[in-house]
């Protein structure tokens, strides 16, 4: 699936399995939501409570704003 940015986001908690394991970083965002964009060939997520995380710091999926 070719994600197109900017899109909206949802943090996700995928657990501790195998070899997916949800970053400590990323722990106290799941669920929230915010927008993410490409930047530099990296995924920067902005909250919708301003924090900042990056792709690589956590699980994340595409959403549909409602």
């Amino acid at each position: 699936m070719k994600i197109e940015y900017p899109t909206r986001c949802k943090i996700i908690d995928v657990g501790n399995k195998s070899w997916r394991k949800t970053p400590n970083v990323s722990k106290p965002h799941i669920g929230k939501l915010g927008l993410a964009e490409e930047i530099n060939g990296l995924v920067k997520i902005t909250l919708d409570d301003s924090h900042v995380i990056w792709g690589h710091e956590c699980w994340w999926v595409p959403i549909e704003d409602d």
